[in-house]
């Protein structure tokens, strides 16, 4: 059974841009250098049902599809990430020895991100506490509970799933976030995600 370092749940906006924040400290220090991390995604990102008009980055009016697979794409810049197409249905265990069962195998790992968006949430094992999401306009919708993102020891949230807003650059920073706390808790100190070694540190 393959171990990772963190893995995440849910390959929207959010999931990824939290293991894009993850990996792209890959080669810069030695704390990063022997990471893995693993996105796993059910393709049922709201994004693939969106086009894009405020986004800067992308082409003006970008379809939702068409963004997702660039995004997956750029995915493979970083040789510590792995994206795999699953289904997760079960996380059990606790920091450093969690298991993650998808639809075809088991995984294991040492800490545990949430990014599974805000209709539903029916993973199972871990004690979680799903509430309404009180800053959506749609009725019905859901976030797991959370303070500053963090459900328990080694367990993260990130995205709409989080509670934040359904806009893709708030479900974009939410993931980097996340990113940047698990950095602090391996590091003890305030860390980021630069594009230069020496201004890697904040």
């Amino acid at each position: 059974m393959t171990n990772y370092d963190v893995i995440i749940i849910g390959g929207g906006v959010s999931g990824i841009n939290c293991g894009v924040t993850l990996a792209s400290n890959q080669d810069k220090f030695e704390w990063s250098k022997d990471k893995k991390y693993l996105i796993i995604d059910d393709g049922k990102s709201d994004l693939n049902k969106a086009s894009l008009f405020n986004v800067a980055g992308f082409s003006y009016g970008v379809s939702g599809v068409v963004a997702m697979s660039e995004m997956k794409e750029y995915l493979a810049n970083f040789n510590q990430l792995e994206l795999k197409t699953e289904t997760v249905v079960d996380v059990s265990g606790v920091r450093d020895n969690f298991k993650v069962v998808t639809s075809k195998q088991e995984y294991k790992a040492n800490m545990i991100v949430f990014a599974t968006g805000m209709h539903q949430f029916e993973i199972t094992g871990l004690d979680l506490s799903v509430v309404e999401h009180d800053k959506v306009m749609k009725p019905n919708k859901i976030k797991i509970q959370n303070i500053d993102n963090k459900i328990s020891d080694g367990v993260y949230v990130c995205g709409l799933a989080s509670g934040v807003k359904t806009m893709y650059l708030i479900a974009a920073g939410d993931g980097c976030k996340v990113g940047c706390d698990i950095f602090q808790e391996w590091t003890g100190k305030h860390m980021v995600a630069h594009d230069s070694v020496k201004d890697a540190i904040s």
